[in-house]
């Protein structure tokens, strides 16, 4: 989480506490792995090879683990900005003068406003570009105009960093690679270090809108001082930072900010109902692929309601649970809401993928559904089976992983063909 829960992190037995941890799952907890899931039939997909089950075994530990101490890496917050050899970072103004009167009501009820924010620049290999230089002009017409990745990184609104030393910085790296090529011309991406929210044992801070907020901030950062044309901007996010994506798009497309929506949206497993309603079938996938993700399921409680995670109540804040359930802006895949209360009018072309084998398919085909039914063509949307939640972010999720970055590449220069 953003800050530990139990806050183990500040105390001197952290690193005895990590140590006995991995000798923990290298000597009882791989082998235990190893041997329950030998035959395909134990597996919780028959197709998986027993590597996948043993890392996935390992992500979720990891996962608790960090949950615990406060993760294994140190990784900066939006508070600093954190310089070294490589490292192309620098900060962001908040940009009051973009927020609307719908944004600031929402702000002022939370206690958040517009603030000075980090981001980092991540270059693909090779590039002789300097951190923050102008768009590259198209030389002739087998070049295309530069587009540029904003890169919103998940973590459940609480957690991981923009960082290039973030394990999610793999993901716009993999995606620039895969999209280098002249005939399509994406060789950077502008990751934006929003801030993460925090609740009880922490304190409470940064509950929603403030990553919508630095977001903005991030968006007329590449229009205004670097020079992107908006059309030219692809906002990318995974999980929670494909919801903070999708919401940064609505609030450019429904309010009159003066800014442009972007040119494309690119979603990688996002988080898309972040209320209950595609919880409450004890059928649907945030129960019935509850073993093949690392996802923490839902608890339902013995009254037969839903418990909020902390994830949630973090980022909702003093807004609540059943705001989120019913705000197009955080959760646009919600049942609560009928298809017309979702407009997806003016948005640009989107593709949207998840992995068959993960908890929030249910709510990513629903989103898929309603985009389409609204804008048709426009929309891709590609499963990769039995693959887990934001499975471009693990590099053993193969062939899946690299068969989606193709489909990206070739998507990103269909939509460039098509202006």
């Amino acid at each position: 989480m953003g800050e530990s829960i139990f806050s183990l992190k500040r105390q001197p037995f952290k690193s005895l506490y990590v140590w006995l941890c991995k000798a923990d799952l290298f000597l009882i907890r791989i082998p235990w792995w190893t041997l329950r899931n030998l035959l395909p039939a134990w597996r919780p997909r028959q197709s998986w090879p027993i590597s996948w089950c043993i890392k996935l075994g390992a992500t979720r530990y990891i996962g608790d683990l960090s949950y615990i101490v406060g993760g294994l890496i140190d990784l900066p917050t939006a508070k600093t900005l954190r310089a070294g050899p490589g490292v192309l970072g620098l900060y962001v103004d908040g940009v009051p003068q973009y927020v609307t009167d719908k944004l600031k009501g929402w702000a002022d009820y939370s206690g958040v406003s517009p603030t000075r924010i980090p981001g980092y620049w991540l270059h693909n290999s090779g590039s002789s570009l300097v951190m923050g230089q102008k768009p590259q002009p198209a030389t002739d017409v087998s070049v295309k105009r530069e587009k540029v990745l904003l890169f919103f990184h998940g973590g459940g609104y609480v957690s991981l960093s923009a960082h290039p030393d973030s394990p999610t910085s793999l993901i716009p790296r993999s995606i620039i690679a895969s999209c280098s090529d002249a005939s399509i011309n994406i060789s950077r991406s502008f990751n934006l270090e929003y801030r993460l929210s925090t609740h009880d044992p922490n304190p409470r801070e940064n509950p929603f809108p403030a990553a919508l907020l630095d977001a903005l901030a991030g968006y007329a950062y590449l229009i205004n001082d670097v020079g992107f044309d908006a059309a030219d901007i692809i906002v990318v996010g995974d999980s929670a930072g494909g919801n903070l994506a999708l919401a940064l798009t609505r609030y450019l497309v429904e309010e009159d900010t003066k800014l442009a929506p972007p040119g494309a949206l690119l979603l990688l497993s996002p988080w898309a109902d972040m209320g209950h309603s595609h919880k409450e079938k004890p059928e649907g996938s945030p129960y019935a692929n509850r073993a093949s993700d690392f996802l923490t399921p839902p608890v339902r409680l013995p009254g037969g309601g839903i418990r909020a995670d902390y994830t949630i109540l973090a980022f909702t804040g003093p807004q609540g649970v059943e705001f989120a359930g019913t705000n197009p802006y955080i959760s646009p895949a919600s049942l609560y809401l009928r298809d017309e209360d979702v407009s997806f009018k003016n948005f640009p072309p989107t593709f949207i993928t998840c992995g068959g084998g993960e908890l929030f398919v249910d709510q990513i085909r629903t989103l898929a559904r309603r985009m389409k039914d609204q804008m048709g063509d426009k929309v891709v949307y590609h499963e990769a089976d039995d693959a887990i939640h934001d499975y471009i972010g693990f590099e053993w999720q193969e062939p899946q992983r690299t068969t989606t970055l193709v489909h990206i590449a070739r998507w990103v220069a269909s939509i460039q063909e098509g202006r």
